[in-house]
């Protein structure tokens, strides 16, 4: 017996990483009847108007600082709306909130950012207290009613969940193998018919029932494996095709397409990124190329944080457990001459990152910034901490109350982007 991938909500706990080892996921009866919407309707703004704010539900509110009544929920997140507010950003693009399983990471550690989906259609458990599809639609009625957009990532690149038809929704090996081009084995092969009404019903699904803006698509090149069709039926279809299209524009295996997604979609622009981190850590000549509907960033999940450019000069990824092995090593940061914190080194690296922001803001493009950058957020030097649920990854409130000097430079800067380009 399968799990019906079609399926609405599943039987998996609420509270975190309390699934035991031999818990069989199956579906579950929809609890929520109605919603009402109240007239709230998106802001519907266009992309270059965008300020995006990467972040994760469960690190916004999780750390005790938060005070919260619910942490690490949707609902622990509406409490948090007014810092949004606050800092300026009118879109929060959400890492991943499909159903996923948290136990699936180290020994001893877990599946934190879930780019492990277990199911298209179901909102995950763990962000919810009750009723996941009814509080997931009451953030984004909170959001949308004081003028925040809501993204989501969507990894629809790979997943474990369809072994009782692997030829229908997989891209296999001539041998009936899986294929590996997502970096996580599972690779899904998005132009099998079967696969791409799966991904075009799961879409359609969060567009109308929850009233999403759009979606960033996380390796999203993997989807082109076998053709363009089902991104052309993406882009083409009257109701998805209308919302933000995001294209994380590159996979593990190989392929590099950052130029080759056209309009409506939007792409992740990692040269920017790179060019702007060279030109401000080592001096090199700035030399932006002109990408067709860029998605301008500095830094994202994926990677260092803004502090961490400035103070580390490699990774420090050994609370992974993989032996420092795992993650980039193309950083292009620079320490300023002291690994990690050093207070006679914060005019200096300040500088710096208040250049960086300031490049970000002046561009062309969308500015995409990540969550707790606003502060100097720091993991310690980890670029890949996906597994780390812990301070690495939470929200520091306090740490934010402590640097509200950076916070008005951050703020006082989105003002600045607001009036060049949307006035």
């Amino acid at each position: 017996m399968h799990l019906d991938p079609y399926t609405k909500t599943l039987n998996t706990p609420f509270a975190w990483n309390s699934m035991p080892r031999d818990f069989v996921i199956q579906a579950a009866p929809v609890k929520t009847q109605g919603f009402d919407w109240e007239g709230v309707q998106s802001p519907n703004r266009p992309l270059e108007e965008l300020i995006i704010y990467e972040m994760h539900v469960r690190a916004f509110t999780q750390d005790p600082s938060s005070q919260v009544k619910y942490p690490g929920t949707f609902l622990g997140m509406i409490e948090k709306i007014p810092h949004l507010v606050e800092l300026g950003v009118n879109c929060v693009e959400l890492m991943p909130i499909f159903e996923f399983d948290e136990r699936k990471g180290p020994p001893g550690l877990c599946n934190f950012w879930g780019y492990n989906t277990l199911n298209f259609f179901c909102p995950m458990n763990r962000y919810a207290v009750k009723d996941a599809i009814y509080e997931f639609k009451s953030l984004v009625k909170a959001l949308h009613s004081v003028g925040i957009e809501v993204i989501l990532d969507v990894v629809y690149n790979h997943s474990a969940s369809f072994e009782f038809d692997r030829s229908s929704y997989y891209l296999l090996n001539p041998d009936g193998r899986h294929t590996n081009f997502s970096g996580c084995g599972n690779t899904l092969g998005a132009n099998n018919p079967r696969m791409r009404a799966l991904i075009l019903a799961s879409l359609l699904y969060w567009c109308e029932e929850f009233h999403v803006d759009g979606f960033r698509f996380d390796l999203a090149a993997t989807l082109t494996r076998g053709g363009w069709d089902t991104i052309d039926a993406i882009a083409s279809d009257p109701i998805i095709g209308q919302k933000k299209l995001i294209a994380e524009p590159w996979d593990p295996g190989g392929l590099y397409l950052l130029e080759e997604f056209k309009q409506p979609w939007a792409v992740w622009n990692d040269q920017f990124r790179d060019k702007v981190r060279r030109h401000i850590n080592f001096d090199e000549p700035l030399q932006l190329p002109f990408v067709s509907n860029s998605i301008n960033y500095i830094t994202s999940h994926d990677g260092f944080t803004l502090y961490d450019l400035v103070s580390y000069n490699k990774k420090h990824n050994e609370a992974n457990n993989e032996n420092n092995q795992d993650g980039t090593d193309n950083n292009h940061s620079n320490n300023c001459g002291t690994e990690g914190p050093d207070p006679s080194l914060e005019s200096k690296r300040e500088g710096r990152l208040k250049k960086m922001v300031e490049l970000l803001f002046n561009a062309s493009g969308t500015p995409m910034l990540l969550m707790g950058d606003e502060y100097k957020h720091t993991r310690s030097g980890n670029n890949n901490a996906w597994c780390q649920d812990n301070k690495l990854n939470w929200f520091d409130w306090n740490r934010l109350n402590q640097n509200q000097d950076w916070f008005n430079f951050f703020k006082n800067a989105i003002v600045k982007r607001k009036r060049k380009f949307n006035s």
